[in-house]
């Protein structure tokens, strides 16, 4: 076992990488909570905090492109240091605003343009890991399985962190550690000798990323995932309600999240035999069926075995997307690439949460759970439908 990640960290660079890649995630992670509990005692009103999370997310999803393009042409270590003050200085605005009385509208501009000016963390991050693993084809494997390892530890550990720092302190707390936790963890990652090492790219066509044939199909799946855990982000809170504990929610979404982290860890630590092109469509069949038991909504004890026992049976093809991301787009528009990735996935997840919402109200918690369910087929059906738009190099638009 610790022969395949071993090699991983022995890489140059690796462990900062690393590092940084899990405290930009727990930074990521802490701000839902710690935006909507702040928007909430600046304004009195959770529907204006919603709003103000919707404006941060919206901010972040719609110039994610460009943060991506700027990553690839001018290279990650300068695209992180241009923008990781400016994104500090805006929740600084943001934290003064509130502490102000700013009206509603105020804090909803200030989160938009927050989130449009944040960091491009994750692309960068992950380019730069893709370039990493590119010289040693047996560790790649285990690379893209740690990566998976540390989202999870993010999604589990940065509403804790959050959730501490508001009981400790308060929610301004919250707010200016996440900010913190970002400045420090985007500096630590744009002064890594990995990230100096990746050359700019030069400027790129504008257009044509996103309807090449490999990348369409990727993009496609990301988004019926994104539903997917849309969807339960809704179900499992509604269950554990129905079930008379509230408190158990969070712990259905961490067991998911556990047993993803697990079986990315055990997943990465044989090399495939395939190419992850070939692996991707059947991958996507094993998660819609680790989905399955979840339909039954026994017992929460029961339960909470099926969500992990799902995490484990959707850990691989979490793994292989990244995989095959990086085998249909070009190397020049990796960030780029991963923008879009996370975009897709974040506007589905967001269509999942409206339409759980919706089917929660009307049927209950199971017909949430039937819509994720319908949602990762609906993935398995477009990836081997569509499985040859992944063989081979990028194709022309």
């Amino acid at each position: 076992m610790a022969l395949s990640y071993g090699r991983i960290l022995r890489l140059p660079g690796a462990p900062r990488m690393a590092s940084s890649a899990l405290v930009l995630g727990i930074a990521g992670t802490m701000a839902p909570v710690s935006l909507v509990l702040f928007a909430h005692d600046a304004t009195g009103s959770f529907a204006s905090a919603s709003l103000v999370l919707a404006a941060s997310t919206a901010g972040g999803l719609l110039a994610a492109p460009l943060r991506g393009r700027l990553v690839d042409r001018i290279g990650p270590s300068t695209a992180i240091l241009r923008l990781v003050v400016p994104a500090a200085v805006t929740d600084v605005v943001f934290i003064l605003a509130g502490h102000a009385k700013a009206s509603a509208g105020v804090l909803i501009a200030v989160a938009f343009l927050a989130g449009a000016v944040i960091a491009p963390s994750t692309a960068a991050v992950r380019s730069v890991w893709s370039d990493l693993l590119a010289f040693d084809a047996d560790a790649r494997q285990a690379g893209y399985a740690l990566i998976g390892m540390l989202q999870e530890l993010a999604f589990v550990g940065g509403p804790l962190v959050a959730g501490a720092a508001i009981g400790l302190w308060s929610t301004t707390a919250a707010v200016a550690l996440s900010a913190g936790l970002t400045l420090v963890g985007g500096i630590a990652f744009a002064t890594s000798a990995a990230a100096r090492a990746r050359a700019p790219q030069g400027r790129q066509p504008r257009s044509g990323l996103v309807t090449t044939p490999g990348m369409l199909t990727v993009l496609m799946s990301a988004a019926a995932f994104g539903i997917t855990f849309g969807s339960l982000d809704v179900a499992f809170p509604a269950f554990a309600r129905d079930h008379g504990s509230v408190a158990a929610a969070g712990v259905l979404l961490s067991a998911l999240a556990a047993g993803i982290g697990t079986g990315a860890f055990v997943y990465g630590l044989r090399p495939p035999r395939r190419a992850a092109s070939r692996r991707y469509a059947p991958l996507c069949g094993l998660a819609a069926l680790g989905l399955l038991p979840l339909i039954a909504t026994p017992g929460l004890g029961a339960m909470l075995a099926l969500a992990v026992l799902a995490g484990l049976c959707f850990a691989p093809v979490t793994t292989t997307q990244i995989a095959v991301l990086d085998e249909v787009a070009p190397r020049e528009r990796a960030a780029e690439a991963f923008s879009w990735l996370a975009i897709l996935y974040g506007a589905g997840a967001a269509a999942g949460a409206a339409l759980g919402g919706q089917l929660v109200s009307a049927a209950g918690p199971r017909a949430a759970i039937v819509a994720a369910c319908a949602a990762t087929a609906l993935a398995w059906a477009v990836t081997t439908l569509r499985s040859g738009t992944l063989s081979g190099p990028p194709g022309p638009p």
